[in-house]
């Protein structure tokens, strides 16, 4: 049912003085002899600029030097890097993975691998560092360090790379991200990705989508995430990355129950859930199609709402105090494509 205003202005204040911010989690540059993106930060500036892009984050292999490039801009460019290793006593048939490993700043990440000799990280600016193996419980203490060092830790392209029929497998903690929407909203690796999630969640986990087009050359806005943020800062976007408080896709999602925002807990007991639909980014965007909210429970679409993509929309949802979790999605009934994933309130 639509929202009352009174309704929506609770909504809207969770919100207040935060923009939407369109933008890529998952890319490379040339920054150095070491990665093996093909275009300069220069080159990436202006390709952001053009696809109207807020940010992107290049995950350089290997090297910290790319987050102090004099073309480096905080806000522009969210700093991380995506090292792969080999889970030793994993029960995969392929037990390889990498990891996109986000902070704000290159300090964090420089302490994250002198914390870990495994990386044999030769420190400074031009230090450099190796992928080692891991067991899956020294994994696990890597991931608890970013966690717990106001990082974000996201497992990439996971169908793509290890093989298994475990969705535990591919889990490694939760509140973590999973890299959902990978180079294409409308490709087959991120359909199996897709299926991925669902398992997760369907096992009780807490786990947030995010998307990512693993860019090594050009730059793209076909798997993008959008933040709402205080300001156009790494430390504000990371803030609501760790949150879950984002979208997988293409398309500015709010969403409450009570003092709760998505990627959120609470008891569900006499609330009412809120979401509003604020704005599509042009990738996404066309007058002439008709585009659906889906609400989903944990037992599957509970009902769905037609919107428009240049005009906002808010409803209010009656929630079942026995179920597990509530999120939406946001279809282009056109091409029957899924172009933002909402993460979760879980009940608590």
């Amino acid at each position: 049912m639509n929202a009352t205003e009174e309704q929506i202005q609770r909504l809207e204040a969770h919100y207040e003085g935060r923009k939407a911010y369109f933008g890529d989690l998952h890319n490379h540059a040339k920054t150095s002899d070491r990665a093996d993106g093909t275009r300069t930060l220069s080159h990436w500036k202006g390709a952001l600029e053009a696809l109207k892009l807020d940010f992107a984050a290049i995950l350089d292999h290997g090297q910290v030097e790319h987050m102090y490039a004099p073309e480096w801009e905080d806000g522009l460019f969210l700093g991380a890097t995506e090292p792969g290793t080999w889970i030793t006593d994993s029960k995969a048939e392929k037990g390889c993975i990498h990891y996109n490993i986000h902070f704000d700043n290159p300090k964090a990440l420089e302490d994250m691998l002198e914390a870990f000799p495994e990386y044999e990280f030769t420190g400074g600016i031009t230090g450099r560092f190796k992928y080692p193996k891991f067991t899956f419980a020294r994994f696990c203490e890597l991931v608890d360090y970013i966690m717990a060092h106001d990082g974000f830790f996201v497992h990439p392209h996971p169908k793509q790379v290890m093989i298994s029929d475990d969705p535990l497998d591919y889990l490694f903690r939760e509140y973590t991200g999973l890299e959902v929407f990978y180079g294409d909203y409308r490709n087959d690796m991120t359909a199996a990705n897709y299926q991925l999630w669902l398992d997760l969640l369907a096992l009780d986990k807490k786990i947030y989508a995010t998307g990512g087009n693993d860019n090594h050359a050009c730059a793209a806005d076909t798997a993008l995430t959008c933040i709402y943020a205080d300001e156009k800062k790494n430390s504000a976007y990371i803030a609501r990355l760790r949150e879950g408080d984002m979208v997988c896709g293409a398309v500015g999602i709010k969403m409450c129950m009570g003092d709760t925002k998505m990627g959120g807990e609470c008891s569900f007991d006499g609330q009412t859930l809120l979401v509003g639909v604020n704005e599509f980014h042009r990738s996404v965007k066309n007058p002439e199609h008709t585009y659906r909210l889906d609400l989903i429970d944990d037992k599957g679409v509970v009902c769905g709402e037609e919107i428009s993509c240049t005009e906002p929309a808010y409803f209010a949802f009656d929630v079942n105090p026995d179920a597990k979790f509530y999120r939406v999605e946001v279809v282009d009934v056109n091409t029957g494509f899924r172009i933002a994933l909402g993460n979760p309130i879980w009940n608590k």
